[in-house]
């Protein structure tokens, strides 16, 4: 059960970042960065499985032991059932992480991009998807980094991040992640002395001074030996060249991904990625099928195809899709919002309100604005004939941040619910 750790190194990449970062709330994280720091990414992969290995250890002890105290046929049978899952899980799960495992560093974080900026010696600003690997790439330049409060502040704030800068000016920004089209109002309100250096596979370098010579990112796939690595290097880049609008471009490198080596998930989920942003929705189904049969428990290759199937009214399907995805993924914001467009797709109400409520606990949680959530669930609970229920959500919605038309559409749908319900609505359990 443990073996898969050694053939996951994302997944080590990604919990050594957060672990070296300050007060990161996670002491296997932490763990896991010491022995990077000790033994490089080996050391990170054996603590991985460790931390995996005596659990399951402990577990089968103490049902074996107990089986052979008690002389228990039935602890005994259920010994020979864990034991065989466990096996069945770990070997299954092993051939899968092996098959879809990437080793190069540069394919999972952005090293290029922290490589570049730390040869300008200078202060270094990223997006909140940059921070995590800051710590890991660049710890010399980590703690001029402004905290992540501070960046989120400044990402949300153009004259904030324009006061920081005049105050400890910036050398280099780095923008990385699913996200980069976020900073799209920063990126042009940057003034005339900064420049887009560099873009890869992980983002966008802009840094201050004459412009260089912009590399071709097809040549630079040439750094790679082998085949399946350039094809994932280009299929990211394709990524965040359509994030910056050079949507031809993009598309134009996604094809020579798939022409390269086609038979890998990852590329067939950014290739479906990619075409998902186009609206190319028989194409994201095509794809997303097809990383599905390579990797059966991919969340974004079935969120993926759950949500091309939306878009070309195939509902049933969809509903089938978005199921399966709520099972892996039961708390997701992103999965519970597909599964309640499908829900309402699908005229099953009910599913629709147990996904937007489980979507509303989550939004509280984080202080966000339910407001939008409060209109779907008061639309919901009204189609299902419960107007209590759907008055109180509504009334819930008018206390957030909407707009004049949002709260006279909010205010006349609160109307004609009292108007039809009258003294005998339905008052829901």
């Amino acid at each position: 059960m443990a073996s898969s750790c050694f053939f996951s190194r994302a997944e080590s990449v990604a919990q050594t970042a957060n672990g070296l970062l300050p007060q990161n709330g996670s002491g296997l994280n932490e763990l896991i960065a010491v022995a990077y720091r000790l033994s490089g990414w080996q050391g990170a992969d054996w603590t991985r499985a460790v931390a995996v290995f005596l659990p399951c250890l402990i577990l089968f002890a103490v049902i074996g032991l107990l089986a052979l105290r008690l002389s228990s046929r039935p602890l005994g049978i259920l010994f020979l059932i864990v034991s065989l899952s466990a096996l069945a899980w770990g070997v299954n799960a092993t051939i899968q992480s092996r098959r879809n495992d990437i080793r190069d560093l540069r394919l999972l974080a952005p090293v290029g991009l922290f490589e570049a900026a730390a040869k300008t010696d200078g202060r270094i600003f990223v997006n909140p998807s940059a921070y995590a690997h800051a710590a890991l790439l660049a710890p010399g330049s980590f703690a001029r980094i402004p905290n992540p409060e501070m960046i989120g502040r400044m990402c949300s704030s153009l004259a904030l991040w324009r006061e920081e800068d005049r105050t400890e000016p910036f050398s280099a920004l780095i923008f990385t992640g699913n996200r980069i089209a976020d900073m799209r109002p920063m990126i042009e309100g940057l003034s005339s002395d900064w420049h887009l250096a560099r873009t890869d596979n992980h983002g966008l370098l802009f840094l201050r001074g004459t412009p260089p010579k912009e590399t071709s990112t097809i040549e630079s796939a040439s750094s790679f030996k082998d085949p399946r690595s350039q094809a994932i290097f280009l299929s990211q880049s394709a990524l965040v060249l359509d994030v910056i609008e050079r949507q031809a471009e993009a598309r134009k490198m996604m094809e020579k991904s798939l022409e390269i080596f086609p038979a890998d998930a990852s590329v067939l989920v950014n290739s479906a990625m990619l075409a998902a942003s186009q609206k190319r929705w028989t194409q994201v189904q095509k794809n997303a099928s097809a990383a599905l049969k390579l990797t059966p428990d991919s969340v974004q290759a079935r969120y993926l195809l759950a949500l091309a199937l939306l878009e070309t009214n195939s509902i049933s399907k969809a509903a089938i899709e978005s199921t399966r995805l709520l099972g892996q993924q039961p708390y997701d914001p992103q999965v519970l919002q597909l599964q309640a467009r499908v829900s309402r797709a699908n005229n099953d109400s009910t599913a629709e309100i147990d996904a937007l409520e489980r979507l509303l606990s989550l939004e509280k949680k984080e202080h966000q604005d339910t407001s939008p959530i409060h209109i779907y669930l008061g639309q919901a609970w009204a189609r299902k004939g419960f107007a209590t229920q759907a008055l109180a959500n509504y009334e819930s919605a008018l206390q957030g941040n909407l707009s004049p038309v949002e709260k006279t559409q909010i205010q006349s749908a609160i109307q004609n619910i009292r108007q039809k319900s009258g003294p005998t609505q339905k008052v829901g359990p």
